[in-house]
């Protein structure tokens, strides 16, 4: 016969598949909670241009994949500046001092919008001395996961990344030297 758990009062209610299957659906509640809560706080920090993509992972042109450090891999936005840094490397130290690149430029083109489905698009173009380039960012509804599209406007080495957004305040980014 199959267990049976107890209520308050000492009456029995539901067995144990059925108590499993309540306990996980407040376990998915909570976290939709939790998602929702951060997703509107990356909504907010994308509304008032101060905030990181902390990457977590590169896609490359042919769907090569690598999962990255996302303290040193990120685009951000913040008074005015828009910083772009990959680094790949933990051996060559690269033009940026930490085994990769960053570019810093001005963020304009600025746009910001959100289709039927509740995916956030948020655009710029980021021009400064070492970059040229157009960055689309769309984070899905419901979290602050987001994929991010670098097109520069003088190659095709497009580059898509992923990872979270969080507000600026709020990143653990490590940024290394300008180009």
């Amino acid at each position: 016969s199959p267990a049976l758990a107890q209520n308050s009062d000492g009456g029995q209610t539901m067995n144990a598949k059925e108590a499993r299957k309540a306990e996980r659906a407040i376990r998915r509640k909570i976290v939709a909670e939790q998602n929702e809560k951060l997703f509107q706080a990356a909504l907010q920090a994308l509304k008032e241009q101060s905030f990181v993509v902390e990457v977590d992972q590169l896609i490359f042109p042919r769907g090569m994949t690598k999962f990255v450090s996302s303290m040193t891999n990120f685009v951000s936005v913040n008074d005015g500046d828009a910083v772009l840094q990959i680094t790949t490397s933990n051996y060559n130290p690269g033009p940026n001092g930490i085994g990769g690149i960053t570019l810093d430029g001005t963020p304009s083109n600025v746009t910001i919008s959100t289709d039927k489905r509740g995916v956030v698009y948020y655009n710029f173009v980021d021009q400064g001395v070492g970059v040229s380039a157009t960055v689309n960012i769309q984070m899905i509804p419901g979290s602050n996961r987001a994929t991010v599209t670098i097109y520069p406007n003088f190659s095709n080495n497009v580059l898509t990344m992923t990872g979270t957004i969080v507000p600026y305040d709020e990143s653990s980014i490590y940024k290394g030297m300008a180009i």
